[in-house]
């Protein structure tokens, strides 16, 4: 049984996003900051609407929202499935609907490569090709310890996370997700 919960918008204007690069130690902190994914509140925006479920939506998703009204068309930016409310954001380029680091997880085991320690911790260049654009895009793979990311050479949609992508390596696959 669906339950209806509440929608709110999160103004790209809002100081979620202005706030202070800190001084990094590290690559590795900063990458951990930087993939860390935005939680919001009720009190970061304004209701704009109800849905009837949130297993509906997915990051990212623009149709079914159903709040009209609006400029640019509201993009799934977050989903707070324990108080049952969708956070959108305005426009394709709304900062909570972009990113620049991914977060691959731990142990990534690589197709038929190993990189060094060092290599690792200095980045590989490398290209990600996804359905979401018709373009690779240039990355670098970082792994420190047993976490490893991408950082795009330019901003990205998170849409990215939710579909298919390949890690390219001198025009070689050597992960799929």
């Amino acid at each position: 049984m669906t339950k209806k919960g509440q929608i709110v918008e999160i103004p790209a204007s809002s100081p979620i996003y202005s706030r202070e690069l800190p001084g990094f130690h590290s690559k590795k902190d900063e990458l951990i900051w930087k993939s860390q994914k935005k939680e919001y509140s009720l009190f970061d925006g304004f209701l704009v609407g109800e849905h009837h479920g949130v297993e509906n939506f997915k990051i990212g998703q623009r149709k079914g929202i159903n709040v009209g009204g609006k400029k640019e068309p509201l993009y799934v930016i977050w989903i707070d499935e324990k108080e049952n409310r969708l956070f959108v954001g305005a426009g394709v380029s709304h900062p909570g609907i972009i990113t620049d680091v991914i977060r691959l997880g731990e142990n990534l085991e690589l197709d038929d490569i190993s990189f060094s320690k060092g290599e690792l911790e200095n980045g590989i260049d490398l290209e990600v090709s996804t359905q979401v654009s018709e373009d690779k895009i240039p990355a670098k793979l970082y792994g420190f310890d047993n976490s490893f990311f991408l950082e795009f050479e330019n901003k990205v949609s998170v849409i990215i996370e939710e579909h298919p992508f390949d890690i390219i390596y001198q025009n070689r696959i050597i992960k799929s997700y």
